[in-house]
């Protein structure tokens, strides 16, 4: 296919991952057109309230409650709020859930290992429902062929820059490393680019850019038992990023906060993050705020970031699976999704809203809509959960200093421990 004569948005679609399945038949443009869930199999009766889980983000949860606001003014039935870090969701429902005290739907970014540890149950929409997702955006949120949530936001992270400092961003490796060289001054905190080097999500674009892999990947899924994570091409991303720490480019030790903060004071030329941080950066930068995609490799492959999809998943423990269904189906239609994307910045899922002149023309998040068509989704995989903190803690012995090879391998022994365990229980 021809990159250059499809847009942006056709590249989101095809790249996106995520889950599929069924649900209550009826319109989902607003609350006024909603009938009752299970129409086919019986009215079901109206919950006293039903219970969502959010993260816990002020700015995020007032949009929240202005659409679960009127989900209840259409429908009767109360929206609790309860606001928990989506790091901490998973665990606070695997002991809440059981004791009655959790969620109907909660909000997660992709299925992960929660159908493997039964926190879901599959939900139930219409095909007309379904028809508003890409299929690939719903099978990122399915798993066994089976839909738990209905896709949200997508997204994946890019190269914002400061336009008072950069007027263009850098094409290549080459090129952001000579702009590191001109504008690091370390004793001031000034940076020509700057990132949380030691976190795995946006360190592995640079990785999977150089030929690596975390599992590999076959014509029906991924061989868990085939780990790339100490192959050469692996090797040769995080041997880039650990020449950076020796340069002097990356100081040592930084994390997200510090990043984001040293960007808006204007001491950071550029700075690799996702669409969830534009808000922010836009308050702070103004116009001078821009994205590109990320700096083509040596060899000129592109890195490959993450792509992810967040969604509301429906809990294994509601005892109102249909009518949660039904809120889901509100929280995601195209008018909720505008509201979120201009109150948040972040890229809907929703097809009508995608290739809304709003979206396609506003050059932000065209930057990320570009590097979408290089990134990857992630493994759809429960065994991606024990790659997270030993290739954390790769990165970060090789921050200091320590032999690439040696750190990827003994990485690769702790996933593989880790695999085994979980299946042994």
């Amino acid at each position: 296919m021809s990159y250059k004569s499809m847009s942006v948005w056709v590249f989101l679609l095809v790249f996106i991952l995520m889950l599929a399945a069924c649900g209550p038949q009826r319109s989902t443009e607003g609350v006024e057109d909603m009938g009752q869930p299970g129409a086919d199999e019986g009215i079901k009766p109206k919950p006293a309230e039903l219970t969502i889980w959010a993260d816990d983000n002020a700015e995020k949860l007032a949009d929240l409650k202005a659409t679960t606001a009127k989900y209840t003014e259409q429908t009767g039935i109360p929206v609790n709020i309860t606001p928990i870090a989506m790091n901490d969701q998973q665990q606070s429902l695997s002991l809440d859930g059981p004791a009655g005290k959790g969620p109907d739907l909660f909000y997660q970014p992709g299925i992960g290992s929660l159908s493997v540890q039964g926190l879901v149950q599959p939900l139930k929409v219409s095909e007309e429902d379904k028809a508003n997702f890409t299929k690939e955006t719903l099978e990122a949120l399915s798993y066994d062929g089976n839909l738990y949530g209905l896709p949200f936001v997508v997204e994946t992270y890019a190269l914002l820059y400061n336009k008072e400092l950069v007027p263009e961003a850098p094409k290549t490796i080459a090129e952001l490393e000579q702009l590191a060289g001109k504008m690091t001054n370390a004793g001031s905190d000034e940076y020509g680019f700057l990132y949380d080097a030691t976190n795995f999500y946006y360190s592995w674009a640079f990785m999977g850019g150089s030929g690596g892999y975390i599992f590999k990947e076959t014509d029906t899924g991924f061989d868990i038992n085939d780990i790339g994570l100490n192959q050469a091409g692996t090797v040769k991303g995080m041997s880039l990023i650990q020449s950076w720490f020796e340069k002097g480019y990356l100081p040592k030790g930084v994390n997200g906060d510090i990043v984001g903060g040293l960007f808006n004071e204007g001491k950071v030329a550029a700075v690799i993050n996702g669409p969830w941080a534009i808000t922010d950066h836009k308050a702070q930068l103004g116009d001078n705020l821009a994205v590109a995609a990320l700096p083509v490799m040596e060899d000129g492959a592109h890195p490959q970031s993450f792509i992810g999809v967040k969604g509301w998943m429906l809990s294994a423990y509601s005892k109102n699976p249909e009518w949660a269904t039904d809120l889901a189906v509100i929280l995601t239609n195209a008018e909720s999704s505008m509201e979120w994307f201009k109150a948040t910045g972040e890229m809907p899922a929703h097809l009508d809203v995608l290739n809304d002149p709003l979206l396609v023309n506003d050059p932000l998040v065209a930057g990320f809509s570009e590097q979408i068509q290089y990134g990857k989704p992630f493994p759809n995989v429960a065994e991606l959960t024990h790659v997270w903190d030993p290739m954390a803690n790769a990165l970060k012995f090789a921050s200091e200093g320590e032999e690439v090879q040696a750190v990827l391998d003994e990485a690769v022994v702790q996933i593989q421990d880790k695999i085994k365990m979980a299946g042994a229980q």
